[in-house]
C-alpha cells in the first residue's frame, strides 16, 4: 500500500522518502507546540505574561536562529544524520523540561527560555534536513517531495495545535503534560529518522579523509574545528564571506530581510490583540494565529510546489511576495476596526474577526509559497558543497530580524498603535519590489543567452 505516493518518485529516492515521511508524522508534534504562536497564547492566558513577555515568546521562534549558522558549519563533513539525531534529542529534552515549569509570575520567564532553547536545537534539524534534500532527491523532483514532507508536517502540527488548546481550554495548567507527552512522539521520530541514508556521503567524507591525511585540497569543505564553530568572529567570518562573494545572494537575502521584518514586526501585536484586547480563548485565538493560516497553508501547497519547480526562486518570490503585502494591508483595515470599537458599535468585533481572517487566508497563501522558498531558496545560489553553510546563513539572517523586530513592533503598537500596521505594510512593498528587480534582470539575462 503506498500510503505516501512513493511510487510516484525515482527508485533511488523512495527508501529515504518513505523513512522521513514516517518520521514527520510524530516530528510535526513537537514542531507544532514549540511554534512561537502558540507559546505565546499560552504565555498570555495561562501565565498572564505582559506585552514584552508575548513579544518574546514570538521572538523565541526566530532568534533562536541565530545559532542556526553555527549547526550549518559544525555538520559540514561530518555524518549528517548523527548530528540531527543529537539536534533532535536536545530538542525533545528542552520541550519535556516545560513539565518543570511553575505557574506563576516568573515561570512565564522559565518557558518562554525553554522554548526558546528548544527552537535553537530546532533550528539545527531544518539546517541539516535541508542539506539531506540536498543529497537525497533529484533537483527536478525536490519541490514536490518538499510539498508532500511538508503537507504530513502540516497536518500533525495543526492537529497538536488544536487539541492542546482545547485541552488548555478547559484547564490551564494542563502543559505540565501536553508538552512532555509531545517530546515522547519527538523521542520516537528521532528513532525513525536514525534509518535513512545520505545518498554519496560515505565516499564523499572518505575522499576528504584521504585528501587531509595526504595534505592534498580534496576540493570539498572540509570539517570546522570546534573553536571555529563557536567563535563568534568566525562565524560571523563565514557570513561576510558568501554574502561578498555570491552578490545575487546577498541581494536575494536583502529583499527577503524587508520583507520578513514587516511579518515578524506586526506577529506579536496581532497575538497581543486577540489575546488581550479582543479577548478570546485559547481555541480562537490558537485558530486565528497559527491553525486557520497553516490550514490555507497546507492547500495551497501543491499548488506551489510545480510552479516552484518550474520558475525558480526569484519569480517564485514575487507571486508569493503579493499575498504577503496583502496580508498585511488586511491586518491594517482589521486593527483599525479593532481601536474603533466604540465608534462601530457591537458589530465591530465580528467584522474585525472576519477581516483578521481574510488576512490569515492571504498570509497562508504566503507561508504555502514561503514555505517551499525559505526551504530550498538559498539551493537556488548555493554549491552543493556549501549547501549547509549557505541555509545557515540564510537562516542566521532570519534570528537576526527575528531578534529585532517582534520587540520593535510590539514597542511601535505601545507608542504609534495601529500605525504600526503600515509601516510594516511598506517595508514589505519594499522588499516586494527587490524580489522584482532580481527576476527583471534574470528574465533579461536568460533572453540574451538564447
Amino acid at each position: 500500500m503506498d500510503v505516501f505516493g512513493a511510487r510516484s518518485l525515482p527508485f533511488m529516492t523512495r527508501r529515504n522518502y518513505v523513512h522521513e515521511a514516517v518520521h514527520l508524522l510524530p516530528w510535526g508534534i513537537v514542531v507544532g507546540l514549540a511554534e512561537g504562536n502558540v507559546s505565546a497564547v499560552v504565555v498570555a492566558k495561562t501565565f498572564g505574561g505582559s506585552e514584552l513577555l508575548i513579544g518574546l515568546a514570538v521572538a523565541s521562534t526566530m532568534f533562536a536562529k541565530l545559532v542556526s549558522l553555527i549547526w550549518g558549519m559544525l555538520s559540514v563533513g561530518r555524518p549528517k544524520l548523527r548530528v540531527l539525531s543529537v539536534l533532535g534529542a536536545a530538542t525533545v529534552m528542552c520541550l519535556a523540561s516545560v513539565a518543570a515549569t511553575p505557574q506563576s509570575s516568573w515561570g512565564g520567564w522559565v518557558f518562554v527560555g525553554q522554548m526558546a532553547a528548544t527552537q535553537a536545537f530546532l533550528a539545527g534539524v531544518v539546517t541539516l534536513r535541508t542539506a539531506l534534500w540536498k543529497s537525497n532527491y533529484p533537483r527536478e523532483y525536490r519541490g514536490r517531495i518538499t510539498a508532500r514532507l511538508q503537507l504530513i508536517r502540516l497536518l500533525t502540527s495543526i492537529g497538536a495545535m488544536a487539541a492542546a488548546a482545547m485541552v488548555f481550554d478547559r484547564d490551564a495548567t494542563a502543559y505540565r503534560f501536553v508538552y512532555p507527552l509531545a517530546a515522547l512522539c519527538g523521542a520516537c521520530a528521532i528513532v525513525v529518522v536514525g534509518r535513512m541514508r545520505v545518498r554519496g556521503e560515505n565516499a564523499e567524507l572518505r575522499r576528504m579523509s584521504a585528501a587531509m591525511e595526504q595534505g592534498l585540497d580534496s576540493g570539498l569543505a572540509e570539517p570546522f574545528s570546534l573553536a571555529a564553530v563557536l567563535s563568534p568572529g568566525h562565524v560571523l567570518g563565514q557570513m561576510r564571506r558568501i554574502l561578498r562573494e555570491d552578490r545575487a545572494f546577498a541581494r536575494y537575502c536583502k529583499a527577503l530581510m524587508w520583507t520578513g521584518s514587516a511579518n515578524l514586526m506586526v506577529a506579536p501585536v496581532l497575538a497581543t490583540i486577540v489575546t488581550r484586547e479582543m479577548q478570546l480563548n485559547y481555541l480562537v485565538s490558537v485558530g486565528l494565529l497559527d491553525i486557520l493560516p497553516r490550514t490555507v497553508m497546507l492547500i495551497a501547497l501543491f499548488r506551489w510546489a510545480p510552479f516552484f519547480d518550474r520558475v525558480g526562486v526569484v519569480r517564485y518570490r514575487v507571486v508569493s511576495g503579493l499575498f504577503w503585502l496583502s496580508f498585511l494591508v488586511l491586518g491594517t483595515i482589521a486593527t483599525l476596526v479593532v481601536v474603533n470599537e466604540a465608534g462601530i458599535g457591537p458589530a465591530a468585533p465580528v467584522i474585525a474577526i472576519a477581516v483578521y481572517g481574510l488576512s490569515r487566508v492571504c498570509m497562508g497563501m504566503g507561508l504555502g509559497g514561503g514555505m517551499l522558498a525559505w526551504n530550498l531558496g538559498h539551493l537556488h545560489f548555493a554549491p552543493a558543497h556549501e549547501a549547509e553553510i549557505y541555509m545557515g546563513v540564510h537562516v542566521t539572517l532570519t534570528g537576526l530580524r527575528g531578534l529585532v523586530m517582534p520587540l520593535l513592533g510590539i514597542w511601535l503598537w505601545m507608542v504609534v498603535g495601529w500605525w504600526v500596521w503600515l509601516l510594516a505594510s511598506c517595508l514589505s512593498l519594499v522588499g516586494f519590489w527587490g524580489y522584482v528587480a532580481m527576476a527583471r534582470e534574470e528574465g533579461a539575462e536568460a533572453g540574451s543567452e538564447k
